[in-house]
This record gives C-alpha cells, sequence and structure tokens, in this order.
C-alpha cells in the first residue's frame, strides 16, 4: 500500500498565504495603478483614512504609501486641528500629517466684516478756563523771544484774571520798558511796589526808567532804597554814584543878618535879596533841577555817529524860562561835545509850566540832566 501524499497546505492556508504575499501589491494598484482616467483624482479624507485602517501591510507601509499619494495626487479636503486629531489616531505619522499640510487647500475666510459694537459713549468734562499762570507762561515765552508787544496782551489777560501778583506786573513793566515806553513801564513798577514794597529790583527798574525819562533826582531816591533794600545789588551802588555826582548839590538857605548897634537902639533886620526880589530885578531865579517844571520832557535823538563811536556820558544843560514857562534858552554846560546839540535840542523842544513863587510868576534857570547811553 502505498503511503498517502499529505500535502504542504491545505487549501485554507494556501489561501490565506497567497493572500498574505498579494496584498502588498493590491493596496498598490489601489492606489497607484487605477485606470488612467483617475489616476489624477484627489484623495479624500475617506481615502486615507481607510488605508490607516487596513490590516494588509504594516502601519509603516502604509503612511509611505499614502504619503507619496498625497504628493503626487493632493487631497480634497483642508486640514485643520480636528481633522488632523483624527488622521493621527487613525494612525497617520508626521510625514504624512506634513504632506497633508502642504496639499491642504487654503480656505477663504468671508470678507463680510463683523459689525464692531458701538462703544458707550463716556461723558467728557467740560474743561476749566486757562487760569492766570497760562497766559503768564505764555507770556514769559514771548518776553523771551523778544515778541514784547505779544507778550504785553497776555500779561494784561493775567492781571485780569489775578490782579494781586506782583510778577505779572513786574515783567509787563520790563515788556513796556524794552519797548522803550517809560510811562506805563514806571506805573507797573509802581504797582509792583504797591503789592511788595520789599521788592528791590522794582526800585531798581523804576529808577532806570525815571532816568530814562530825565527824572535824575526820583532816579536817585529809588537807586538809595535799592541799596538799602539790597545791600549787594552793585549796579544800584553805581547809579548812585554816578547821579549824586551829576546832580548839583542844593544850594544852602541863605540866612537872615541881624546887625545890632547899640543895646538901646534896634535897627531893621537886613536880609539877602530874595527869590523874589531877584525876579523883580528881571534876573531869572536860580530854580535847581527843571525836570519837576517839565509837562513834557522831549528826549534827545541820539547822534547816529555818535552812537557808533559808543559815545556816551552825562550832559547837563543849562535852561532859562520866561514868565510863561516858555524857554529862552538852552545851552550845554559839561557833557561830551558830540551829545551836547543833541541834549539842548531836546530842552529847546521840551514843555513847561510856569515858575510861580508867592503869586508871581518869574523867570527862572536851572538845569536839566541828559544820560546817553549807546547800548
Amino acid at each position: 500500500m502505498k503511503p498517502e501524499y499529505m500535502p504542504l497546505f491545505d487549501s485554507n492556508r494556501l489561501r490565506f498565504f497567497v493572500l498574505f504575499l498579494l496584498a502588498p501589491l493590491v493596496l498598490s494598484l489601489l492606489l497607484l495603478a487605477r485606470p488612467a482616467a483617475a489616476q489624477n483624482a484627489q484623495l479624500s479624507l475617506v481615502d486615507i483614512i481607510t488605508v490607516l485602517r487596513s490590516k494588509k501591510v504594516s502601519l509603516e507601509e502604509r503612511n509611505q504609501l499614502l504619503t507619496e499619494g498625497v504628493r503626487q495626487r493632493g487631497i480634497t479636503f483642508a486640514l485643520n486641528a480636528d481633522l488632523e486629531k483624527e488622521l493621527r489616531t487613525a494612525g497617520a505619522d508626521d510625514a504624512l500629517v506634513s504632506a497633508i499640510r502642504d496639499k491642504s487647500p487654503i480656505v477663504k475666510v468671508s470678507a463680510t466684516p463683523v459689525p464692531k459694537p458701538e462703544p458707550t459713549p463716556i461723558p467728557v468734562a467740560t474743561p476749566k478756563p486757562p487760569d492766570y499762570t497760562f497766559y503768564q507762561n505764555r507770556a514769559n515765552a514771548n518776553f523771551v523771544l523778544g515778541e514784547y508787544d505779544t507778550a504785553i496782551v497776555d500779561y494784561n489777560k493775567a492781571a485780569e484774571l489775578n490782579p494781586k501778583e506782583p510778577t505779572i506786573f513786574f515783567s509787563r513793566a520790563l515788556a513796556y520798558f524794552n519797548n522803550r515806553n517809560f510811562s506805563p513801564a514806571i506805573a507797573d513798577f509802581d504797582r509792583v511796589i504797591e503789592l511788595d514794597p520789599k521788592e528791590a529790583m522794582a526800585y531798581f527798574k523804576r529808577g532806570a526808567a525815571l532816568e530814562k525819562i530825565g527824572n535824575f533826582e526820583k532816579a536817585l531816591a529809588d537807586y538809595q532804597k535799592t541799596v538799602a533794600l539790597d545791600s549787594d545789588n552793585e549796579p544800584a551802588k553805581a547809579a548812585v554814584q554816578r547821579l549824586q555826582a551829576a546832580l548839583p548839590k542844593p544850594e544852602p538857605p541863605r540866612p537872615t543878618i541881624v546887625v545890632q548897634n547899640k543895646p538901646t537902639e534896634t535897627k531893621p533886620t537886613e536880609t539877602v535879596p530874595t527869590v523874589m526880589e531877584n525876579a523883580g530885578a528881571n534876573e531869572p531865579a536860580p530854580m535847581g533841577a527843571m525836570n519837576r517844571f517839565a509837562t513834557r520832557l522831549a528826549m534827545p535823538v541820539y547822534p547816529p555817529f555818535e552812537k557808533q563811536r559808543a559815545t556816551e556820558g552825562l550832559v547837563t544843560v543849562e535852561v532859562v524860562l520866561d514868565e510863561e514857562g516858555k524857554v529862552l534858552s538852552a545851552k550845554a554846560t559839561s557833557g561830551p561835545k558830540g551829545l551836547r546839540n543833541a541834549a539842548e535840542d531836546a530842552a529847546r523842544r521840551s514843555k513847561f509850566r510856569p515858575v510861580i513863587v508867592g503869586d508871581k510868576a518869574i523867570k527862572a534857570t536851572g538845569f536839566i540832566n541828559y544820560n546817553f547811553k549807546a547800548t
């Protein structure tokens, strides 16, 4: 009896073995060997997940095949975080996810603007009107720039808002002074001294303004007051010395001479001729500084040539007035020669009131000092 032949594999095992060997080929044909009309078709999400879940070949081979297929054919869906999570759950590796991301179509977002909520209006408080410091600071800025007229406008507004602040009037006085407008400058310095009687610089600058208009006696008094309040003010000390040297010393009163001859005889008192007697003799009576009788003291015109040469100094002009206060003569008696004619001309153009002694207008003589400064 011949031994019975036993096949190496039964039919079931042979079928499984054949399928195992042919599975990669089938999968490749599924992805790459489709009909020519379908080879360029893009892979859908379902296609990729189906292959990933297939158990025919190893997961690594599935990822490699899908990665190559995605790169060659593209995909029909846009990758987002949720789909990426689903792919990785199905077994997609980094290379496959990267290929899908590269091939993912750009999703256009609707350009319809999202209406923004209207902000709740916030009530704005009414701003407070500017106080005096606003105008004072703006005026100070223009003062530094040399815009004195503009500065004065703001100083006026600041003074209206705070008429008790001395610095406003002091600064405005300086602006007037620099504009050579000495009368309002003096008035503002008066206001500063009224508000702050110990402000030495107010006296000093008022003295300078008074000197500019030829009121040397009052200027000297202000300079002396400055030194009394501020002993370290050297310019004030120099001004005191200058004016004291320039102003003539007041004539001492003439004494009454009483002559007694005998105890039993008393003769009438003999007196020195008085001003009235001099006036009666038709001689002008000496009255010292004539500034006090001036109703309008003309300022001399600085000769351009002398100003260019920086000629400076004090010019004293002797003035003779008639009974009506008209200038009969004006003669410079001291000072730089190049400045004397200008000083004499200013004295002639000045206006004076009549000099009254008792109840009678008389002829009078005196002096006016003009201080020329090139700066």
